[in-house]
């Protein structure tokens, strides 16, 4: 497919839309003109109707029910990820640029896995709400930095006029002023150490809310995983005298363990991936702290050394602005160096110990151990007719 239709198509591409997509023929083939997955799933996708896939919350009525029709609809996901021929060059025909790989990446598994693109929005929309309140985070910083400095200033210019007449004393004048920057000290601490802990809390709510929703997706996923593992066994009472349809219904079976296995996966690497920007982006965001917090005294510091000093005192006022200047840079180590992202609390909150891994499903030597069974009772059944 052609950068131009990918162009075209993604833009408003619904995830309900995509997956009703015919699934592409066994091998190598692929289907002409396909829809283009989304670059990014939406934030909050809706979950896929029946006649798409399968219905949130999962039933498992929906994947062992004996309906054809049924039956269908789900082999065609499993056809999605099964049959579905990977793009070696995405994009080379034309010169425009290539998709950054994390945008590759989930264009494949949106095209693979259109069925789990309700739990895949949840996670971008973690990822970009994390990213969001870093961003405000740090320009609430940058934006109490600045009206700190700009208090030590207003101190400084009223200490040996406004102050000095109140007081009717230049000394006692001075003092005040430099009571005034600490209390702007203070104020600044205060209000930055609450604007943190509110950042804290809601990155820790967000955090376990998608933990909360993976965990019940990936037990789910474990579930079936457990019930179809059986099945294809159990089932040989149902087709005691149609060994026909017992081998088809433990083809769907075998096919739907392995699927159900691979999007355990592809749901871990999506997180994976998002996660991974996440920390890429407080990465770049860290740089963005380094140059913009002496930027902010950089530019207070021309402006407060420019400012005519009064005639009452220009000497105390260029004691004032030697407090000011120790004192901006006080608040600009404070607001630079405290207040960091809290990265341990939000892995603590994700509780990855709690998630179901798909490494805990054994799918290799689940499959593995039921040919075995099988090989074993087919050359037990072989003796026992070579006895008779």
């Amino acid at each position: 497919m052609s950068h131009d239709d990918h162009a075209s198509l993604a833009g408003g591409a619904h995830p309900a839309a995509f997956a009703a997509q015919p699934a592409p023929p066994p091998g190598a083939a692929d289907i002409p003109n396909r829809m283009a997955p989304p670059p990014t799933p939406a934030a909050r996708a809706e979950p896929t109707g029946a006649r798409d896939g399968i219905l949130r919350p999962i039933q498992e009525s929906d994947y062992f029910t004996l309906d054809p029709e049924a039956i269908a609809v789900i082999s065609a996901n499993i056809d999605q990820y099964f049959n579905q021929a990977l793009d070696i060059f995405p994009f080379w025909e034309t010169e425009n640029k290539p998709d950054r790989f994390h945008v590759l990446f989930t264009r494949q598994i949106e095209e693979r896995f259109p069925i789990d693109a309700d739990i895949r929005g949840r996670v971008h929309g973690y990822g970009r709400r994390v990213f969001g309140a870093l961003c405000v985070h740090v320009g609430i910083k940058r934006l109490t930095q600045a009206l700190a400095l700009a208090g030590f200033a207003v101190m400084a210019v009223l200490g040996p006029t406004v102050f000095a007449r109140w007081v009717g004393d230049q000394v006692q004048g001075l003092g005040l002023a430099v009571l005034g920057m600490l209390a702007t000290l203070g104020v600044f601490y205060a209000v930055s150490a609450i604007l943190f802990i509110q950042y804290r809390f809601r990155l820790e709510n967000d955090s376990y809310e998608l933990s909360r929703e993976i965990v019940q997706r990936t037990r789910e996923l474990q579930n079936l995983f457990t019930t179809a593992r059986a099945m294809a066994d159990q089932a040989e009472t149902q087709f005691q005298m149609d060994g026909k349809g017992w081998g088809q219904r433990a083809l769907f079976l075998t096919r739907l363990v392995m699927w159900i296995g691979a999007r355990m996966e592809y749901l871990e690497k999506y997180a994976q991936m998002e996660l991974w920007r996440v920390r890429r982006e407080r990465y770049w965001m860290r740089w963005v702290g380094r140059l913009s917090t002496p930027l902010v005294v950089l530019v207070w510091l021309v402006i407060f050394a420019f400012w005519p000093a009064p005639e009452a005192n220009a000497v105390g006022f260029r004691v004032l602005q030697g407090a000011a200047l120790i004192m901006a840079i006080l608040v600009s180590w404070l607001s630079y160096a405290r207040w960091q992202t809290p990265t341990e609390a939000v892995k603590d909150k994700l509780g990855l110990d709690g998630w179901v891994r798909f490494a805990s499903l054994d799918v290799d030597n689940t499959i593995g151990d039921q040919v075995r069974r099988d090989k074993e009772r087919l050359v037990e059944y072989r003796a026992l007719t070579r006895g008779r």
